[in-house]
């Protein structure tokens, strides 16, 4: 999903993560088309995030299961260490979550406080792998906030943001989708 803003042109590269830019020479680039449906409706509403639906709260189970707990800190230790790899892990996830909603509450309490600022990458892969709709219906984007080039991972699904924590999404203009 490439970006163009003022004089560059900025892309995410899909092995290392890393956001890349150059000088944009031609000014009559054409806008992608994006031709799978999901990406599509999931970007509409980053777009217009104030047009979201509200997830609404639900009651969830305080159980703690060992093997998820295990699951997300591997991936936390991944992801610091390799984009790809962490991306690779999340694979191995088992969908045991009804949505992500539900996967991301479950994240935060393995991670309370203020770490999970840091942690957005790793938890959208957590939810994305351990949730039974976003198969069907979600995708994580990966947004870049200029100037500053700093970086943001979210999920929609549904047609809904399902982190209620996460407010700084609407500040990321997306960069790259990972369905």
């Amino acid at each position: 999903m490439p970006l163009h803003n003022e004089n560059h042109f900025y892309f995410f590269e899909p092995i290392t993560g890393t956001l890349l830019y150059k000088n944009n020479l031609n000014k009559t680039t054409k806008k992608q088309k994006y031709e799978i449906p999901k990406v599509k409706s999931c970007l509409d509403c980053c777009t217009n995030p104030y047009l979201l639906q509200k997830y609404s709260p639900k009651l969830h189970s305080s159980k703690k299961h060992y093997f998820l707990i295990q699951y997300a800190k591997s991936l936390v230790w991944l992801c610091k260490y390799s984009f790809l790899l962490g991306k690779t892990f999340s694979k191995l996830g088992i969908s045991c979550f009804d949505t992500t909603e539900e996967a991301i509450h479950f994240f935060r309490k393995c991670f309370p406080g203020a770490v999970q600022n840091d942690l957005c990458y790793p938890r959208t892969l957590f939810a994305a792998s351990t949730s039974k709709l976003f198969k069907d219906k979600g995708v994580i984007f990966i947004g870049v906030f200029l100037p500053s080039k700093s970086m943001h991972a979210w999920i929609i699904e549904d047609s809904k943001q399902p982190d209620i924590y996460d407010n700084m999404w609407i500040n990321f203009q997306p960069v790259a989708a990972i369905y």
